[in-house]
């Protein structure tokens, strides 16, 4: 087995024609990164952690139109662990080529519409749930289900989450809580942070691992073989507004309204 994001390349290059694949729209924003296909197809990329503006992407300057644009090289820059903009671009490209993919061969997925993941697990009030990435909207529930709840996020150290407060874990304890985990539940923006490998590999007992979020939009065979059990993401119902909406620096609680959750069961 090959590195996650490097078995992601491959298994989407294996499943497309590159030649009718064209790039029609890439928009990259304070939150998040979108790229759109011809066919409308679209993937998105959390891109907090990295401001550059696209334009700073040498090749994305170098043709005269997003046409131009090479489908393949743009999936390889999601590999690029140096450069956050290329990274951040190609994650994008791989998440809209998946869209594509699942569009075209959905039947030989169990993809479960309008749930969230926790409808899918069954919890135990003694579990031990280490969320990776802090989700908003899954912890009322959560609280609701189990005693045991752990959040690691960055972003955490410098946010005032009082409700939230005893839950927050350093994250220099990321790995000895994944290995205790009962349930798993990471972002998808941990691919683009080029972590998740890393974390999925921590990871010794658990029931459940779901990896979710507006930037989970790649297939999910890579995921299965490493023991993740649901990949929740968003179809993209009106790309342009979406990819508006991310231009102007705003993020899912602005744009969910045109798309739509799923999830995806190993």
């Amino acid at each position: 087995m090959g590195k996650l994001i490097d078995d992601l390349i491959s298994q989407v290059l294996a499943q497309i024609d590159q030649k009718t694949l064209h790039i029609k729209r890439i928009s990259k924003g304070f939150r998040f990164t979108g790229t759109m296909l011809q066919d409308g197809s679209c993937g998105l990329c959390f891109s907090v952690f990295n401001q550059d503006p696209l334009d700073s992407c040498e090749y994305i300057r170098s043709v005269r139109s997003l046409e131009d644009l090479d489908i393949k090289k743009l999936l390889k820059f999601a590999s690029n662990k140096e450069n956050d903009l290329e990274r951040v671009i190609g994650i994008s490209v791989l998440n809209a080529v998946s869209q594509h993919i699942l569009n075209q061969t959905q039947e030989k997925y169990q993809i479960i519409f309008d749930t969230d993941p926790l409808d899918h697990i069954s919890f135990r009030e003694t579990d031990l749930v280490v969320m990776i990435g802090y989700i908003g909207a899954f912890l009322p529930k959560l609280q609701g289900k189990v005693k045991n709840i752990a959040v690691i996020d960055d972003r955490l150290r410098d946010i005032n989450l009082i409700r939230t407060k005893e839950y927050i874990k350093s994250p220099e304890s990321t790995q000895e809580y994944l290995r205790a985990a009962d349930i798993a539940l990471i972002t998808g923006s941990s691919l683009a942070t080029a972590t998740l490998e890393t974390l999925l590999g921590w990871i010794q007992n658990a029931r459940e691992v779901a990896v979710v979020g507006p930037s989970a939009g790649f297939i999910p065979e890579p995921l299965f073989s490493r023991g993740v059990s649901i990949v929740g993401g968003m179809k993209i119902l009106e790309p342009q507004k979406v990819l508006d909406i991310i231009a102007v620096g705003e993020g899912t609680p602005h744009f969910k309204r045109y798309c739509r959750k799923y999830n995806i069961m190993r």
